[in-house]
């Protein structure tokens, strides 16, 4: 299969069971952080990796792409798993789609209490047809229709936003697959409101450099177009995950406005 896919690690031993997961024969590329040990057993196992900057996903996700052989790419993170089939159904919808997305699922784990409402409240997020990360797939191309580059190397997160801004703009197709599954493991309240600073800090950055690209749109706009969810959102949270998610919700928006506001200016 002429197909690459690129792990995004830092130093998380569960990028082996990542790989083991991979049920195609394609290319692996991993994108790691300088790590010693991880660094030898990727060679023991003959995987291919190469060396990105910690703290910046951008930058971990074009190094990966640019060290890919194949012309079509899956990018997903070292905390995942494909379930059987995930990877044939993404590269056959990538003959006709530039961008496809698998279904990413959280997992959840009784020794992790705060699981199941995390899984809750992002299995809401991500029923959204939106060209998010983990589970995406790509043609190199795209670059050509998005700005000249897939992802935007000054954002350090919340970059699959940015670049799903781009795609919407300029009217790229995604082709959603609901039947080709990732699965995420499983991520406590701490773990998950700490993602929710980093997110809305990229989100400032983004903004602010997505107004060079889009005159007619002010930062504050890009700002509200670059996050997810809106308050608009919260009742039909309430009606389909209930309150508890909902409440989890908010701690999670002011964790992002926190981290939003140390970004960047607004405009």
């Amino acid at each position: 299969m002429d197909l690459s896919i690129v792990i995004r690690c830092s130093e998380d031993e569960r990028l082996f069971r990542c790989i083991e997961s991979i049920d195609e024969d394609v290319e692996i590329v991993v994108s790691i952080s300088e790590n010693a040990d991880f660094q030898k057993k990727l060679k023991e196992k003959k995987i291919k990796y190469c060396i990105s900057p910690s703290g910046n996903l951008s930058l971990t996700s074009n190094i990966g792409i640019k060290n890919s052989r194949f012309d079509r790419v899956i990018i997903t993170d070292s905390d995942t798993i494909f379930e059987p089939g995930c990877i044939r159904l993404m590269n056959e919808a990538l003959d006709e789609y530039s961008v496809v997305r698998a279904r990413l699922l959280f997992r959840t784990d009784d020794r992790i209490g705060s699981s199941e409402v995390v899984a809750s409240a992002r299995d809401y997020v991500n029923s959204k047809e939106l060209a998010f990360t983990p589970g995406l797939g790509i043609k190199k191309d795209l670059a050509n229709s998005v700005g000249g580059f897939i992802f935007n190397d000054i954002v350090p997160f919340a970059v699959d936003a940015d670049l799903n801004n781009r795609i919407r703009k300029k009217g790229v197709v995604v082709k959603y697959l609901y039947e080709a599954v990732i699965e995420h493991c499983a991520e406590s309240y701490h773990h998950d409101l700490r993602a929710a600073r980093r997110i809305g800090r990229g989100v400032a950055i983004s903004a602010n450099s997505l107004s060079n690209f889009y005159p007619d749109s002010s930062v504050r706009r890009l700002k509200h177009e670059l996050k997810a969810v809106h308050y608009n959102d919260y009742i039909q949270i309430i009606r389909q995950k209930g309150p508890r998610t909902f409440f989890y919700q908010l701690m999670w928006d002011l964790c992002f406005y926190m981290g939003r506001m140390s970004g960047g200016r607004s405009s």
